[in-house]
This record gives C-alpha cells, sequence and structure tokens, in this order.
C-alpha cells in the first residue's frame, strides 16, 4: 500500500469554518484568470502588472466590464481600477510554478506550460465561460500606452489633490 501521509502523521482533522473562501478570491481562480488575460489580451510583447490588475477588476462584474469597455473605446477617460492583492499573490504562484516569466523590460510572459495550462482553460468551455467572452471582447485593444497614460495623469493630476 502506498503512503499518502508523512512519516510523523497519523491522521488528518478537517475543521468546519464558518465561511467558505469566495471563488473570486481562491488562488487557483485568480491563477487562471491571470493565464486567460495573458493569453487573450497579452499577445505579443507581455503583459504588466497593471494591465492585468485592470482587466481583473473589468472581470468582476457586468458594471466594470462595461467601465472598462468604455474606457478602451475612448468614451471615459478615466476607469476605475481596484488593485486586488489576490492578484499579487498569484502572479507570484503562477511565477513559482513557472507558468509566467518576467522580461528585462518588467512585463511578464507566459511560459510554454502556461500557455499549455490556458488551452486546457480554453477547451473547457463550460470553465470561466463568461470571463472568456469578456477577454475575446477585450482583445488587445488595451495597450501598455494607454495604461501608462492614465497613470501619467494620475501623477499628475492627483498630486494637486
Amino acid at each position: 500500500m502506498n503512503v499518502l501521509l508523512p512519516e510523523n502523521i497519523d491522521k488528518i482533522r478537517m475543521v468546519k469554518r464558518p465561511v467558505a473562501v469566495p471563488y473570486n478570491y481562491r488562488i487557483m481562480y485568480k491563477l487562471a484568470q491571470i493565464v486567460l488575460i495573458m493569453a487573450k489580451c497579452c499577445i505579443n510583447k507581455g503583459c504588466s502588472m497593471q494591465k492585468v490588475q485592470m482587466i481583473s477588476s473589468g472581470l468582476s462584474s457586468k458594471d466594470e466590464f462595461d467601465r472598462l469597455r468604455s474606457f478602451i473605446e475612448g468614451k471615459m477617460q478615466y476607469p476605475i481600477i481596484r488593485y486586488d492583492p489576490s492578484i499579487n499573490r498569484a502572479i507570484v504562484y503562477a511565477l513559482a510554478e513557472k507558468l509566467l516569466f518576467k522580461q528585462g523590460n518588467g512585463l511578464f510572459r507566459l511560459t510554454p506550460k502556461g500557455k499549455e495550462f490556458a488551452s486546457a482553460l480554453e477547451i473547457d468551455e463550460p470553465i470561466m465561460a463568461l470571463e472568456k467572452d469578456y477577454l475575446r471582447e477585450i482583445s488587445n485593444r488595451l495597450t501598455e500606452d494607454k495604461i501608462k497614460s492614465v497613470i501619467a495623469d494620475w501623477r499628475t493630476f492627483d498630486v494637486q489633490n
């Protein structure tokens, strides 16, 4: 018989917690989301942390997606961006699992292993179907230059406030 537990452990105790972690804060969900974002919206040059955060924020609800789309289409000057610490943790995890690598210019790209994971997610149609539809619509229309201009404007105008 194969021993599944380490030598010093003879049992595992499960403790029921009052509230489960919502799916959108789970590391595997965020990891899958990041891989899909990079596979669909960061095809050529790589993807900045800010871009991942903006798109992830846009995927959180229909209203957030509509705001992001308005920004991409030039109908809105400043998007609302919520920086989610679970994205940062998921990126660190993706780097450790060698799904991503960081380029010399600071942008992230998928490794062959990350591309394989993205393909597996894409093949399984019901998994993250809404997110996939939103990402197809965004595609590569949200450029790093557009993101840099927003950040530059924040630094210029918000310093006064």
